[in-house]
């Protein structure tokens, strides 16, 4: 008999028996299938949702991307990655304009992101302060995430408005020879970033001071009794135990950044420079061109997936989740 041959179960009588099959609910419990059907039960809400509002949609517009669609937005004829090749500018005509849209969004990214992480910062410092009052300066600083980026935008086309002399002195400074900061092509771009940074100071603040309050005082105790500054402190402490806040903002605002639309449509209609986002808006509603709509905005999801890949690549080794 070979060695370590597995023995068959015998009867009392010295005959083998065969083993007995596990019914379904026995092999259920054994598996785990009946946790994970029960999961897939009290989940099915948010997978019946997705699935209807974010998934076939997504799964369409690929299919819509892929033709030539009539005024009803049905596929007329199939188009292959020609929509995609217009995109890109590779379909050798030589247009440009939506590549040129691309970079415009990216150059808004760069203007808005990293200051409005560092003005949140910078309050969520101050913020910190143990002074009397400290709560109402809170307040003031989280103020602009009550107000709609609609409603923001309307206050900030008031305030860029030549009939209000509100920023004349700033473009007779600037002796950029227009009658408002909106009307150069040098200033619109910066003008609309602004605007941004302004709406977006609450929401970056809030996570930011959240970030800060979590860091246990112990650690700043600790290095004061070895003799670290405050700019020890804040290098060597702050940042550190904050970084998984900051990465999470610099994702979070570089994503909205490159989808903005609202305070270009309401800022800057019908005019330079334009965003890709905006340009997405064009092609649907202004020339009904639903399928290079669609190749458009399938670009854009590949563009922040990649970006965002990236953006965790590189940066999640820096971060410190200890």
């Amino acid at each position: 008999m070979e060695r370590n041959a597995p023995i068959s179960p015998v009867t009392t009588t010295g005959e083998p028996t065969t083993p007995r099959p596990i019914s379904l609910r026995e092999w259920l419990a054994l598996s785990g299938t009946r946790d994970l059907g029960r999961a897939l039960l009290f989940a099915s809400p948010a997978i019946i949702i997705f699935s209807i509002f974010t998934y076939l949609p997504f799964f369409h517009a690929i299919f819509l991307s892929l033709n030539v669609t009539n005024n009803q937005g049905e596929a007329a004829r199939f188009n292959g990655l020609g929509y995609y090749a217009r995109v890109l500018g590779l379909d050798g005509t030589g247009r440009t304009d939506y590549l040129q849209s691309i970079l415009t969004s990216f150059q808004f990214a760069l203007l808005v992101v990293p200051p409005v992480i560092l003005v949140a910062l910078s309050l969520a410092l101050l913020a910190t302060a143990q002074v009397r009052g400290i709560q109402v300066f809170r307040t003031i600083f989280t103020s602009s995430i009550a107000i709609s980026l609609a409603s923001a935008g309307v206050i900030w086309a008031l305030i860029y408005s030549p009939s209000t002399k509100a920023t004349t002195w700033l473009v007779e400074l600037l002796n950029l020879g227009t009658p408002g900061l909106l009307s150069s092509d040098a200033t619109a771009l910066p003008a609309v970033a602004v605007m941004t940074i302004w709406s977006g100071i609450g929401f970056n603040f809030i996570i930011t001071l959240s970030g800060l309050q979590a860091i246990p005082v112990d650690l700043y105790e600790s290095a004061a009794i070895d003799g670290a500054n405050r700019i020890q402190s804040f290098r060597f402490i702050t940042l550190p135990m904050l970084s998984p806040t900051l990465l999470f903002l610099f994702v979070i605002n570089t994503i909205g950044s490159l989808q903005a639309f609202t305070q270009f449509f309401l800022l800057l209609p019908d005019r330079t420079p334009t965003v890709y986002v905006y340009e997405t808006f064009l092609a649907f509603w202004g020339d009904n061109r639903y399928g290079l709509a669609s190749a458009m905005s399938i670009i854009l999801f590949v563009i922040l997936l990649i970006l965002t890949s990236i953006q965790y690549g590189v940066l999640n080794r820096r971060v410190n989740y200890s």
